[in-house]
């Protein structure tokens, strides 16, 4: 079968299980895809080839006997490299870690496992998920950002390395570098998937979710991944339902609220346009588009949300900074000095109006099936030194609510992805995935980097 690599989860799943595709042919289809690409991109950290394939070939022969685990049986995955793999290098590309090798699989990684995905490899990492710009290069222009943190996972599945990748999210690093490099990321509820054995930014911030081409394939993943983990304190209880079931359970058109106070005020005025623009193609398509106000507490929400990441990500560090503190970037070791130095008192006022917000936003989530932002107020900065501004994502991430980009054209005047944010109330994935299938249909757009043919 030709073009393996354009396959989507669920279009490889379907072949695997009606035997048509084997899990090995997939596996090398990709591995020689990251032969070929790898050395200009540079989104991987480690790859076991020799591993990968007997896995493949181990769910083959399971698969002739037993039949499919789930969708995920035989398809390979990206792994950021801030995930406990057992047996497996976990740098978190950092010094730090650089020789660390964990001795069990993180939660996600695990679930993923016995849904019979295949770690393909690790993918890049800005140093411990943090701001420093990685190594990786966007594969739409190489002036420019791939965004981060979760930089590698993005870039492997834009140019079709792999199908389907993990990241991480404590201020934009799921969004912004899948709108960046013109696919579908997935930010969950907070607490809906465990981060048990995933290196922390900081523990009250921290969301995990997948990578993908579309959004039938977030729903596939968020399937094995989701539900409660009693090894991880901030996991949450509330029943998993079937997420690709709802994708086809919208009877009528949605109802959207579009936010454009401070979105359309911090966007430039290519990205107004474009979502004012994809906000009326919806609304064509039998949407009822609403605008909506922001909630007062709104505007501390960014400070707020800097102070906790600060200090929860010194307090994770503290012991290994006294003795390795030149051995951490420069952006990295500011972020750690000022959370050292950031009193108790500031950190539990910030954690105060943090729940204040929290309510309001998932309130004012409630009253709409989903809300619409630009995802990022440009496109990927042409600005290796950054990977761009999390100030579209911050917010979502600190009230913990569900958010997903949709691709939703290219940007006039560079030619690289733009994307539409839609955010929903709490544990509401499935109802925001069912939407953003059907924002994804009617706004029909298709984005393919120039590697990927």
């Amino acid at each position: 079968m030709a073009d393996l690599h354009k396959l989507t989860i669920a279009e490889a799943s379907s072949e695997i299980a009606e035997g048509k595709l084997s899990s090995v042919s997939l596996v090398e289809c990709f591995l020689r895809r990251i032969d070929q690409l790898e050395p200009s991109l540079k989104a991987w950290v480690t790859i076991d080839k020799a591993a990968v394939t007997e896995t493949a070939a181990q769910l083959d022969r399971e698969l002739n006997t037993k039949g499919p685990r789930s969708p995920l049986h035989g398809i390979p995955v990206g792994i950021k490299d801030i995930y406990y793999t057992a047996g497996m290098k976990t740098t978190a590309c950092s010094k730090v870690y650089a020789d660390f090798v964990p001795t069990y699989d993180a939660t996600s990684v695990a679930r993923l496992k016995e849904a019979g995905a295949i770690v393909l490899g690790k993918t890049v990492t800005t140093e411990f998920a943090a701001g420093d710009p990685p190594p990786t290069v966007n594969p739409w222009n190489s002036a420019h950002t791939p965004g981060g943190s979760s930089s590698g996972s993005a870039v492997a599945v834009a140019v079709r390395m792999c199908p389907g990748a993990m990241g991480s999210q404590t201020g934009g690093s799921i969004i912004r570098p899948s709108s960046y490099n013109g696919i579908v990321g997935l930010k969950p509820t907070f607490g809906r998937i465990s981060c048990y054995g995933v290196i922390p930014v900081a523990w009250s911030l921290d969301t995990i979710g997948p990578l993908v081409n579309c959004i039938e394939d977030a729903a596939i993943m968020l399937q094995a991944l989701a539900g409660y983990d009693p090894k991880d304190p901030g996991s949450s209880e509330e029943p998993v339902p079937d997420y690709r079931r709802a994708l086809d359970q919208i009877d009528t058109p949605p109802r959207i609220g579009l936010i454009k106070d401070f979105f359309f005020v911090r966007s430039d005025p290519e990205v107004q346009k474009h979502t004012e623009e994809a906000a009326q193609l919806l609304a064509k398509g039998g949407a009822q588009v609403e605008e909506v106000s922001l909630p007062p507490s709104f505007a501390t929400a960014a400070d707020v949300q800097w102070t906790i990441n600060n200090v929860e990500c010194a307090a994770y560090h503290e012991e290994s900074f006294r003795s390795r503190a030149d051995d951490y970037s420069n952006r990295l070791r500011e972020r750690i000095e000022v959370g050292l130095l950031t009193p108790a008192t500031h950190y539990i006022q910030a954690q105060r109006l943090r729940r204040v917000y929290r309510r309001e936003m998932d309130a004012l989530a409630r009253q709409w099936d989903v809300l619409l932002t630009p995802t990022t107020p440009t496109p990927a900065p042409r600005d290796l030194s950054t990977t761009g501004d999390p100030v579209f994502q911050s917010p979502w991430t600190s009230c913990g609510l569900p958010t997903v980009t949709v691709p939703s054209g290219l940007s006039p005047s560079t030619g690289l992805p733009l994307g539409i944010q839609l955010a929903a109330s709490s544990f509401a994935e499935a109802r925001l995935l069912a939407v953003a299938r059907w924002c994804d249909r009617t706004l029909n757009v298709h984005l393919t980097p120039p590697q990927v043919s």
